[in-house]
């Protein structure tokens, strides 16, 4: 049998990357993009020898990029992304610490994304990206366009399990950095998210998730947001490929434990919790978020006058949240409507350890948009010091709200404000609250 000089230097190349491969296992074939003609040189369009070394994964194989630049120019790819994992199990996609994949297919036109970094969709499972780097080469309008795009289904259709991202980055996307939709059994450790056009990590109808050490900064969005919508059916947007449910399932975002957060900058909320169930953040710190909250959690029914809407979060827990400059810092938001569905009204929040400082506005605010009530906000060992002189001046604000608990709170003012204020507010239990104001 006569193999090609060609055919033999690929393999050659094959064996040399398998051998120098930090992350391969014995047995796990390597699909080197140079193999296929990339050139890694930030200049040439590797946008379809990355896109055959793609297709060419099957089980067991790792996709590698060695250190280089990769730039993919091809505007609106076959399958909508640079690389594309959909119906191939067990495999990975690995960069080398020095290799980047360079998103430069924007519209010359509009400044519009035209395609994802990275889709994988179901039905696949045990999915590894490791140190997976994308960039977008041009400055984007908010447009179509995630670093790392992740959908299945959680009825079964197309299921998505086993997704694990280990120090990825994103930079610059039109979109979102990561999203995560309809999947379950998440591992996501070490990601950094920078000058995203959306949020910077955003699930959607996702079960069973750890999220350890990411890092966001002046993402467009939200840093950090847990959301399942709601519908009178469960549905699936298939536009928007967005899902929502009637009620809170074990596919609103259940059962997450969040740690080691850190969130810089954004047009939103650090982090925005909305119809989830059982979350766990421990860790958290935020600083010079303007114009959201350090921590959102949030209902809206529909009629409540907002694009989106969700039913109120529980089984959440905060623990460790810092934060710093920011707009506001703890805010449970209600939006109910005239039906006074209380899946719209009652939460289950708990907060211990927090320390708050600088908040523009209120540094704790739990209220309703409405008279009817909001409910379930417990707050123990929170350390409060604010200088504002306008909007709720960086004390605790409790606005139509009912069970709402407050054990060991300090708070400390420079100017002599509003510090603590109620309004139709019931069952309220307030447990060593202490004031301080420094000016008289």
């Amino acid at each position: 049998m006569r193999i090609s000089r060609r055919a033999l230097l690929a393999g050659a190349g094959a064996a040399a990357a398998a051998a120098a491969l930090p992350g391969c296992r014995r047995g796990r074939g390597v699909v080197d993009v140079r193999a296929f003609g990339a050139r890694g040189d930030g200049v040439t369009d590797d946008s379809r020898a990355i896109q055959a070394a793609a297709a060419a994964l099957r089980p067991h194989h790792t996709l590698y990029f060695p250190r280089g630049t990769y730039r993919f120019a091809q505007r609106r790819p076959s399958g909508d992304a640079a690389i594309v994992v959909t119906g191939v199990s067990d495999v990975a996609v690995e960069f080398d610490p020095g290799a980047e994949l360079l998103m430069d297919n924007l519209d010359p036109a509009t400044h519009t994304g035209t395609s994802h970094g990275v889709l994988v969709q179901g039905p696949v499972s045990r999915i590894a990206l490791r140190r997976v780097n994308v960039r977008w080469a041009a400055d984007a309008q908010r447009s179509l366009g995630d670093g790392i795009r992740v959908l299945g289904r959680p009825d079964g259709g197309a299921p998505v399990a086993g997704i694990s991202l280990t120090d990825c980055v994103v930079r610059a996307s039109p979109q979102a950095g990561v999203i995560l939709m309809g999947a379950s059994d998440i591992a996501v450790t070490g990601l950094q998210v920078a000058g995203t056009k959306a949020d910077g990590l955003h699930f959607n109808g996702c079960r069973r998730a750890t999220v350890d050490d990411y890092r966001a900064v002046n993402t467009g969005d939200d840093g950090l947001a847990l959301v399942t919508y709601f519908s009178r059916e469960p549905a699936f947007d298939t536009d928007s490929a967005t899902f929502s449910f009637p009620s809170l399932t074990d596919w609103s975002n259940a059962d997450f434990t969040v740690t080691n957060v850190h969130v810089t900058g954004g047009k939103a909320n650090g982090v925005r919790i909305a119809g989830a169930k059982r979350v766990a953040v421990n860790q958290l710190n935020v600083t010079g978020v303007h114009s959201g909250a350090a921590v959102m959690v949030d209902s809206a029914e529909p009629g409540a006058d907002v694009g989106w809407n969700y039913v109120a979060s529980r089984g959440v827990s905060l623990k460790g949240v810092v934060a710093a400059n920011c707009h506001t810092g703890i805010h449970l938001l209600a939006r109910p409507g005239a039906s006074g569905d209380r899946r719209f009204t009652d939460f289950d929040v708990a907060v211990d350890g927090a320390k708050l400082d600088g908040c523009d506005n209120w540094s704790v605010r739990a209220e309703s948009i409405t008279e009817r009530q909001v409910s379930g906000l417990r707050l123990q060992n929170c350390a409060i010091s604010s200088v504002s002189t306008t909007g709720g001046n960086g004390g605790v604000g409790i606005g139509n709200a009912r069970d709402i608990s407050l054990a060991d709170v300090s708070i400390r003012h420079a100017k002599p404000v509003a510090a603590f204020d109620t309004v139709n507010t019931g069952k309220l239990t307030v447990d060593r609250l202490s004031v301080r104001v420094d000016q008289p």
